[in-house]
């Protein structure tokens, strides 16, 4: 991103999938943080293991230089609660 000049720094997003709904806010601050709070209701989806969201994102955020906070206030689908999260981070970073 060299300079950051002509981009936009923050950005949310707000999505519902189903029951579930997944709400995204980031800042390409430079600065890696995490917030994640995703009550998955399992360990698994299918194959993929659901504590891999997580460490995606956090390495995501490490390597991008993102403040990124992750909140899936309900839900009683995985599948469905993980789709919210990468959608809504995919809206989030337009």
């Amino acid at each position: 991103l060299g300079d950051k000049a002509g981009i936009r720094r923050y950005g949310s997003a707000s999505v519902p999938m189903e029951e579930a709904r997944a709400d995204v806010a980031l800042d390409l601050s430079g600065r890696p943080a995490v917030v994640f709070h995703a009550p998955f209701v399992g360990d698994k989806i299918g194959a993929f293991d659901t504590q891999l969201i997580e460490e995606f994102l956090r390495r995501l955020a490490a390597t991008a230089g993102l403040n990124l906070h992750v909140n899936v206030p309900y839900g009683s689908n995985d599948h469905h609660m993980a789709e919210a999260v990468f959608k809504a981070l995919a809206q989030a970073l337009r």
